[in-house]
């Protein structure tokens, strides 16, 4: 979808804040509809199965809407209640089910090994990101806070993937732009 790509210019959204706070920007067409926008499938496929991924962290997410539901993304749909269209098919992921994914995946905190795993550039970055809570993924993130898009990338898809496992047909890479 043209408001997931980037350089997401359109869309204004703080990972660190819940996906309801999500903006356009005054130049964009979407700028007086709230995040009802947000409510459109990712892309025309309509896809049930996503893999998110990022060279910005060392994780993967992934979103699975298939015929058995949610997984990796949460037992409630924050954008059912925007659905309007009877036409709706409630296992498309959409473009509010990734940002609210990639929120709440962001916001669990960051495990000791994580922790270890990280540069000297990173741990600082992440020790600069603190506020006054525990340390969370979103904090390795350091200023790069603000959503800025998705792509495919078919190369680094493949070199993320861990030895022995199958690449997943609806890999995309994630974007941040800084605050």
């Amino acid at each position: 979808h043209p408001l997931l790509a980037p350089p997401c210019r359109q869309l204004v959204y703080d990972l660190r804040l819940l996906p309801a706070t999500a903006s356009f920007t005054s130049a964009s067409q979407y700028r007086h509809c709230g995040y009802q926008p947000l409510s459109a499938p990712m892309h025309a496929g309509k896809p049930r199965c996503v893999r998110l991924i990022s060279p910005d962290f060392p994780w993967s997410f992934d979103l699975d809407f298939s015929s058995q539901g949610l997984a990796n993304s949460g037992q409630s749909r924050i954008n059912a209640a925007i659905r309007r269209g009877e036409d709706a098919d409630p296992h498309t992921i959409t473009c509010l089910d990734i940002l609210a994914s990639l929120h709440m995946a962001l916001q669990q905190p960051l495990t000791d090994v994580e922790w270890g795993s990280a540069d000297d550039r990173g741990r600082a970055r992440i020790l600069r990101a603190l506020r006054n809570h525990d340390v969370l993924r979103v904090d390795w993130l350091g200023s790069k806070v603000l959503f800025g898009g998705l792509v495919r990338d078919d190369e680094f898809a493949r070199s993320r993937l861990f030895p022995g496992t199958e690449e997943p047909t609806n890999t995309w890479v994630v974007k941040f732009r800084k605050l």
